[in-house]
């Protein structure tokens, strides 16, 4: 159920204000933060604005680190002190659940996958099947075996019968985000990434949507690590990405906001 912020600024007041006291009742750290969230890459620009507005006002700074959520995921595990993950897909937030490292979660958003190609491109494709083409001899992804936009990729051109016809042309990319600076830049001729990233830019333009039978449904979990559980700052945070007021700047860049979400569900074991 989506979280109504009308009240907002008392509930922050109230937080801070009680900051005192953690979930388990011991002191916390700093109620005023810094809040450090590992952000899935795609979600920059979103989480930029959402985040100044929260600092602004509550007062709460908040810290962000973006990548692709393998990496983010197995620096986590690795001992990096983040409060919040907000993970590109379940796999990477379950792997970190795994880990006893997570004390609650909730799928936050939805997104999909478009084929992209230079704005400018005069090279015709209208559908998946084109990207066969001679002229298409870069096709840019994030990297298959773990970056969460690259594996929907992989797993789409697969059920399309298409992956080993292709998979010459791929070029590897560290995350979602660098996949679209290829094909901005005409490293490659066409990619594939979420619909977000190619709304952000107007050097690329969508040939092609991917519809959602190819890939699955793709979520993006948002997750309150037991680092921050002890936090007030922590927790106000996380509970404000899953109310409307953050819901409507993550679908003006474009993200589906899930009306299910519900902050707070335990991990499953």
């Amino acid at each position: 159920m989506k979280r109504q912020c009308n009240n907002l600024g008392l509930a922050i007041l109230t937080l801070v204000a009680t900051a005192s006291l953690s979930y388990a009742g011991e002191p916390s750290a700093n109620p005023k933060g810094p809040v450090l969230v590992f952000a899935a890459a795609s979600t920059t620009n979103a989480l930029d604005e959402i985040k100044a507005k929260f600092t602004k006002d509550s007062g709460i700074k908040i810290q962000t680190s973006y990548a692709a959520s393998s990496t983010l995921a197995r620096q986590i595990v690795n001992g990096a002190e983040a409060d919040l993950f907000l993970s590109a897909d379940t796999q990477w937030a379950d792997y970190v659940a795994k880990k006893d490292l997570v004390a609650c979660k909730c799928d936050l958003l939805g997104n999909r996958l478009v084929i992209i190609v230079p704005a400018d491109s005069q090279t015709r494709v209208a559908k998946p099947e084109d990207l066969l083409a001679a002229g298409i001899e870069h096709l840019a992804l994030g990297e298959p075996q773990a970056v969460p936009a690259g594996r929907y990729a992989k797993l789409a051109l697969t059920k399309l019968g298409l992956w080993d016809r292709l998979k010459d042309k791929v070029v590897s990319a560290d995350d979602v985000r660098h996949a679209l600076t290829y094909v901005e830049t005409g490293s490659a001729e066409a990619g594939i990434v979420y619909a977000t990233d190619a709304a952000i830019s107007k050097k690329v333009k969508v040939a092609v949507e991917l519809p959602e039978k190819l890939t699955g449904p793709i979520r993006y979990p948002l997750v309150l690590l037991k680092h921050g559980e002890g936090s007030a700052a922590a927790q106000s945070f996380y509970r404000y990405l899953s109310c409307v007021e953050a819901g409507r700047v993550f679908q003006k860049y474009g993200f589906t906001f899930l009306p299910t979400a519900k902050a707070g569900t335990k991990p499953a074991k």
